[in-house]
């Protein structure tokens, strides 16, 4: 059963689907354990198709969902919807409700010289779409956009490895022959490009690994020999932080006339019969500041449901930021009730170590359980 269950995220979709009915036959008979974490969610989270960290499947994902009982499933990947076929049949074969989406980035101009919610990028913003039922129609204005947000990725990250080919040399890779084999359809991400680097570095003949990347990072050999032992995680998100984001040698800025508008994601998700969900990050940006503001500009643009990461706003360490986040948190969310715009959440699970479902007991998430639930069977009832 574990070797099956392992089968399950096999990069090769014939090899993934033949097991998966073999899964589904062994759950009808009900002799899988089950735990039961009712009455909690996770409408937000990465498959192997951008990028999650245990390299889970849509099928080992709504899986995983069935042996714990988690009641909704939302699969959002960056700038692609391969996960749509898998994830609504896992979710008929488990009976776990499952909604198939899709994450990018666009352009606001009516916040053009304001940060929302992509650090240091004014106008930028990360936006989601949840409840597709099919891909966007054949030479439709949809399908153009559709296949621009992933035509913008790809040169995007082109771009971040042919600079770091040159800071990094004589550890460089090539974009089809190492990045690409980490994804099952050639949709990588910043997180895959590090691993690929992470992994020439160990073949290369003539230099140390550790020695290479404590000069990078400028930390010592044994603090880098730790953390690739006690946690890889944290070590592909520093490099990823010294390397990729803004400031770093392999930061590439956005270019607003490069993103489709939000505008035209939001005619691409209704034109396909699905429900856009804005994302909010955690206030600190002045394009999140005022809550009902923001949120009024989000019900004028066409969006009705808003998407929180609980974990990034009461989950720190820093006392100081934890206070400033979690009344910002608060705000946010007591505004949304107000305003009765319902609020779904995730845990991404795109970087190490995030949880498979959010911890609803803390208090700072208790109190506003009912309006989560709320909101998720409001989400579904509005999927066409």
């Amino acid at each position: 059963m574990e070797n099956m269950i392992e089968k399950l995220s096999d990069f090769d979709s014939e090899k993934r689907f033949e097991v998966l009915f073999d899964v589904a036959e062994i759950v009808k008979t009900k002799k899988i354990k089950r735990t039961y974490q009712q009455p909690y969610d996770n409408m937000h989270i990465h498959s192997f198709h951008s990028f999650n960290y245990n390299n889970w499947s849509p099928s080992r994902i709504i899986f995983e969902a069935y042996k714990i009982g988690l009641k909704h499933i939302g699969i959002v990947d960056f700038d692609t919807l391969e996960a749509l076929e898998e994830t609504l049949l896992s979710s008929k074969l488990f009976g776990v409700p499952a909604l198939a989406g899709i994450e990018t980035r666009v352009f606001i101009p009516e916040f053009r010289e304001i940060v929302i919610n992509s650090p240091g990028e004014p106008g930028v913003y990360y936006i989601n779409a949840l409840g597709f039922t099919k891909l966007p129609k054949k030479n439709s204005n949809a399908e153009k956009i559709y296949k621009k947000l992933h035509q913008i990725a790809e040169n995007r990250n082109k771009k971040i490895v042919e600079k770091l080919n040159r800071f990094l040399f004589p550890v460089v890779i090539d974009y089809e022959e190492d990045v690409y084999p980490l994804t099952p359809s050639n949709n990588p991400t910043e997180r895959h490009i590090i691993k690929a680097y992470i992994e020439k570095s160990e073949k290369i003949s003539g230099i140390s690994s550790d020695n290479f990347w404590c000069e990078i990072l400028k930390i010592l050999p044994n603090d880098v020999a730790k953390m690739k032992k006690e946690n890889i995680g944290d070590f592909m998100e520093k490099i990823r932080s010294v390397l990729v984001k803004n400031g770093g040698p392999g930061y590439v800025s956005p270019e607003s006339e490069t993103f489709p508008t939000i505008y035209e994601f939001i005619d691409m998700v209704k034109e396909s019969g699905a429900v856009v969900v804005g994302n909010w990050l955690d206030g600190t940006n002045p394009g999140e500041k005022d809550p009902e503001k923001f949120l009024e500009f989000m019900l004028s643009a066409g969006i009705k449901v808003m998407n929180i990461i609980p974990e990034r706003n009461w989950n720190i360490r820093n006392t100081e930021e934890k206070t400033i986040k979690v009344a910002n948190l608060e705000a946010f969310l007591s505004t949304c009730i107000k305003m009765n715009i319902p609020v779904v959440c995730g845990t991404e699970m795109n970087k190490y170590g995030q949880p498979f479902f959010d911890n609803f007991n803390v208090p700072e998430l208790k109190k506003h359980l009912e309006w989560f639930e709320k909101s998720v069977e409001l989400l579904f009832g509005m999927v066409k």
